[in-house]
Formats: C-alpha cells, sequence, structure tokens
C-alpha cells in the first residue's frame, strides 16, 4: 500500500503539476515538464529505478509538442545508451573468462603482500582500485565480496575482527572511488557527458575526463588508506594477524580466451582514449562515436572461436552482463535532461536568471567549490544517478548563463566534476548498492560505514576541487 501511495503522489505530479493555480513565471507546458521532473525523482528515490523508468517515459510521450519518437530517440535511442550495453558486455567478457578473478589474486598471492597484514591489505585495496576503473562498482564489489570472505576464512577472521572490517569498509569506499576514475562502462560519469552532448551537441573526451579522474582517484585511493591505517593500526597489530603462509587459488597460465579477452578489451580502450590525444589524425575515428569501438569488440569476441566454442556466448552477455536496470534508469534520465533543458519551455533559462545573479558576485573557485562539495553531499544522501540528474540540469543553465557574459566556470568541466563527484558515495546505504551490502554485511556496520564514509566524503570535497582547480 506504501508503495501504491508513493506512486499515486509522482503521477500526481507527473500528469497534474500544470494545473496548480500558481504562477512563477512558467508556461503551462513547462509546469508540466517540472512536475515529470519531480515524480521522476520521487519514484527513482523511494520506489524502484527500473520500471518506475519506463512511466516516466510514458510521462514525457505525453507533454504537448513532443512525439512518442522524439521520447524514445532522445532515450533508448541515445548513443549513450548503446556504449553502456556494449561496454558491460566486454567487461562481462573479462569476468567470464576468469581474468578479472586472475588479476585480483595477483595483487594479493605475492611476496610483497605476503611480508604484513598491512602490506596485504594495500594490495586488496589497490587490487580493487585497478579493476574497478574500467568495470561496473556493483560488479566489482560482488567480486571483491567474494575474494574478501575467502580471505576471512584463510586468516581465520570472525565478524567483527577489525581486520575484517577494515577490508570490508575499504572494499566498499575504493569500489566507489574507482567508479569516480574514468567513464569506461561506470554510469553516472557518462549520463553527466550525456547530458553535456546532448545540450550542447559536443562531446567530452575521455582524455579530459581522465586528466582529473586519475589523479583524484589516486589521492582518495591514498587517503583511504591512511585513514583506516590511522584509525585501526593498534587493533589490526593487536590481534596478530598475518597473511605469512596463506595461499589462494593459483589460476595457472592463461587461457587463450583470457587472453584475447584481453587482447579485444585493451583495443577497445586504446581507441577511446586515442581520439583524446590526437584528435585531428584520429578525426576519422572521432566522428564515428564511442559506441563503435566497443561495437567492433562485442562482434569479435562472439564471432572468434577458441577451444571449440566462442569466446563469449552473446545470449549470455546480454542476459547477465548488462545492468538493464541501469539501462532502462540512463535512458530515462538522459530523456527528461533533455526535455528538463530545452529552450522551448524555459525552465533553464528561469532558474539561469534566478541563480546567475547570486553566482555571478562569486569567483571561479568558489563556484567550482559549490558545485563539489553539492554534488558529493547529495550523492552521499541519495541515489548517484538522482544526484547526477539533478546537479547537472541546476549548473548547467547558470554556468551557461555566465559562460555567455564571458565569465564563470567552463561547463566542459563543470560536467565532469558532476560526474566524478556523483560516484563518490560512500556514508549512507541509499547512496549505492553497494554501500548497503556492506553497512548490512555484519563484517561492517551502517555506523563504519557513516564514520568512516563522511570522513572521506569531506576529503573527497577538497581533492575534487583542488585537482579541477588545475584546469580550469
Amino acid at each position: 500500500m506504501k508503495k501504491y501511495i508513493k506512486i499515486a503522489i509522482a503521477a500526481l505530479f507527473m500528469f497534474f503539476f500544470r494545473y496548480l493555480p500558481i504562477d512563477i513565471g512558467l508556461s503551462a507546458d513547462a509546469m508540466q515538464m517540472l512536475g515529470i521532473f519531480i515524480g521522476a525523482i520521487i519514484l527513482w528515490l523511494t520506489v524502484a529505478i527500473d520500471y518506475t523508468s519506463v512511466l516516466v517515459l510514458f510521462a514525457l510521450c505525453l507533454l504537448p509538442g513532443v512525439s512518442t519518437a522524439d521520447v524514445l530517440q532522445n532515450s533508448l535511442g541515445n548513443s549513450t545508451i548503446a556504449f553502456l550495453i556494449f561496454s558491460f558486455m566486454l567487461t562481462y567478457a573479462l569476468s567470464e573468462t576468469g581474468f578479472l578473478s586472475r588479476c585480483a589474486l595477483f595483487f594479493i598471492n605475492n611476496s610483497f603482500a605476503k611480508k604484513s597484514i598491512w602490506r596485504f591489505i594495500f594490495m586488496y585495496f589497490a587490487a580493487i582500485l585497478v579493476i574497478g576503473s574500467f568495470i561496473a562498482p556493483t560488479v566489482v564489489f560482488l567480486l571483491f565480496f567474494a575474494l574478501a570472505k575467502e580471505i576471512y576464512e584463510m586468516l581465520g577472521l570472525k565478524k567483527g575482527d577489525p581486520t575484517a572490517k577494515v577490508m570490508m569498509i575499504g572494499t566498499a569506499i575504493i569500489t566507489s572511488i574507482s567508479c569516480a576514475m574514468t567513464p569506461i562502462a561506470h554510469t553516472f560519469p557518462l549520463m553527466a557527458l550525456g547530458y553535456y552532448e546532448a545540450e550542447t551537441g559536443l562531446s567530452i573526451s575521455y582524455l579530459d575526463y581522465l586528466k582529473i579522474g586519475i589523479p583524484v582517484g589516486i589521492a582518495l585511493f591514498a587517503l583511504t588508506f591512511m585513514v583506516l591505517y590511522t584509525c585501526f593500526k593498534k587493533r589490526v597489530s593487536s590481534s596478530g594477524v598475518t597473511p605469512e603462509g596463506a595461499v589462494f587459488e593459483n589460476k595457472g597460465k592463461m587461457s587463450g580466451r583470457e587472453i584475447f579477452s584481453l587482447v579485444v578489451f585493451i583495443l577497445v580502450v586504446i581507441c577511446w582514449i586515442s581520439t583524446g590525444i590526437f584528435p585531428k589524425e584520429l578525426a576519422a575515428l572521432n566522428a564515428l562515436g564511442t559506441s563503435v569501438p566497443a561495437m567492433v569488440g562485442v562482434v569479435l569476441l562472439c564471432a572468434v572461436n577458441i577451444g571449440g566454442k566462442p569466446v563469449m556466448q552473446f545470449r549470455d552477455a546480454i542476459t547477465k552482463g548488462v545492468s538493464w536496470s541501469s539501462i532502462m534508469l540512463c535512458a530515462a534520465t538522459l530523456a527528461v535532461g533533455k526535455y528538463l533543458t530545452s529552450a522551448e519551455f524555459g525552465i533553464t533559462s528561469a532558474l539561469s536568471g534566478l541563480l546567475t545573479p547570486v553566482f555571478g558576485d562569486v569567483s571561479v573557485a568558489v563556484m567550482l567549490l559549490i558545485v563539489v562539495g553539492a554534488t558529493i553531499i547529495m550523492t552521499n544522501l541519495m541515489s548517484n544517478i538522482v544526484t547526477t540528474t539533478v546537479m547537472y540540469n541546476i549548473v548547467s543553465p547558470v554556468i551557461g548563463g555566465l559562460m555567455a557574459i564571458g565569465v564563470g566556470l567552463p561547463l566542459p568541466i563543470a560536467t565532469i566534476v558532476i560526474g566524478m563527484s556523483a560516484s563518490l558515495a560512500y556514508a549512507t546505504p541509499p547512496a549505492i548498492a553497494h554501500i548497503a551490502i556492506a553497512a548490512g554485511s555484519e563484517w561492517a556496520t551502517p555506523k563504519d560505514m557513516l564514520k568512516y564514509g563522511g570522513v572521506m566524503s569531506i576529503l573527497s570535497i577538497a581533492i575534487v576541487w583542488a585537482v579541477s582547480l588545475i584546469f580550469v
């Protein structure tokens, strides 16, 4: 019954907001679009993210002057959706062939890691950062969640043990950091970049994102380890846990399927990055878009047989490897963002007129700090995708208005910062699924995640602001 009430309230906003007897300077059509936006946020925060996204698309189809074909083109037909689907499939092949498990074991099954428990934890965290930089966060967390439980058993750790708690807290936090590092297979950065492209017709290269994302990720990784080491050093040392002598499963030599899936993935990533390094020389490749290299990679993985079967089964990849809930949510938010910022409705121009005078009186550095701080605080209290959608659609018209008069923060930098900051959710279960799993695992508690995730949220604001300020 509570669910039905929430859906009913959201529907009232989406379908009847235009009839409210209030005058805030918007047309009836603009009021309806604003109501759809508010209703969508209510659904995504309180009900679900998958089938509710279909309801949002349906509501957009009823907007005056907007056709169903346009809504589908701007949602499921958006190039960002195709890119996400093919990227999910590529990373699924790495997981299915066993390469990701091999990579994780490489970090923790070596002489450096075995010399002390803190070296072991450091290498375990490093594995999460490296693998998570090109794999969806939920997949990464579940992979290392399973690996952590194996480690606990090998080291004789019980629930409540400080070493186990450090590893679980770190797994959750560094998974989020790795998601912020690159846009590869990461929904929130890609959504922000997609919003920018839909609004301006221009694209932000992966190289531009990585210039900020990689130093931010490395700095936050180091800070996470330092915070946990400082807070748990005495407790972990007194527990007497040592990784010396622990032997984890050896994967043996890489199979042909592993090697081929890795080579294909590396070539696709090179295509993505090289267009940013050599934009003129590779103009033809850049014009094809980011989806095409991923498409070719999927075809190769499915067409080439090794050991008597395809390296990747298309049916398995499309059903098991693609997060369709994320796809539907991303599609709906892209369409909402498109119409919310449309000049036809005038919502962004009204918002710009309201906030531009306020932001016009502050420096670029302060403006950037406000954007970073607001995004990171919001993403630690609610859904990352909702945060990305709300922040971009609030910030874009304001910054656009200031840029029109030659002042303010460049919109491409603001877009990168929003996508990156929205990924940095550590503190509360509503923020993202893997934080909820970690907080409910009994290896860590909601209080632990709030405490250490809250500290990292504050530190993240400082780091993201300082690094991104260099590129303004």
